[in-house]
């Protein structure tokens, strides 16, 4: 078979990011992240202290990169050690991590491993949600995490003032 000229240019470009949190036996959250895509390999593990949300202990490898501001920077990551999940968080890892005296593709993952932090917190809350037996046990379901979990209005879907808070009342 002939290959013509454009088959010759067409770019191939993959990226996988894998970010999840799990309890841990000191009763902090252990946040993992792992890129992985056709430039770049990069992991991250963070600790953060539970119930304060701040980040006690973090570490992370750039295994392969075009980057070279990040190829050998992970120290940087220490920047990040003291600073609260919460709001604020994206700007102030974007200035300190990030940028031109950083690295973002760090930066990033942070912000991705907070994430994660945050979805530990609210999966128990959606699994009382989704086993809610009619739309009226679903909704008080909904208002009592709305009322009762205060992390959870830094989730953009929950914040503070919106149209499905307003609805609920709270």
């Amino acid at each position: 078979m002939v290959q013509t000229f454009v088959d010759n240019r067409i770019l191939c470009y993959t990226k996988n990011i894998h970010a999840g949190a799990e309890m841990l036996d000191n009763g902090n959250s252990m946040a993992r992240v792992r890129v992985d895509d056709t430039f770049l390999s990069a992991e991250l593990e963070m600790e953060v202290k539970l119930p304060d949300l701040k980040i006690e202990s973090i570490k992370g490898r750039i295994i392969r990169s075009f980057a070279e501001e990040c190829k050998d920077n992970a120290e940087v990551l220490q920047r990040a050690v003291g600073m609260r999940v919460g709001p604020g968080i994206t700007r102030m890892v974007k200035e300190t991590i990030g940028g031109s005296n950083g690295c973002n593709v760090f930066a990033d993952m942070i912000l991705e491993g907070c994430n994660a932090v945050i979805m530990g917190f609210t999966v128990d809350e959606l699994d009382k949600q989704l086993a809610a037996d009619d739309d009226e046990a679903f909704g008080d379901v909904l208002k009592d995490m709305l009322e009762n979990n205060p992390r959870i209005a830094s989730c953009i879907a929950f914040a503070e003032g919106n149209e499905l808070r307003r609805r609920l009342g709270v």
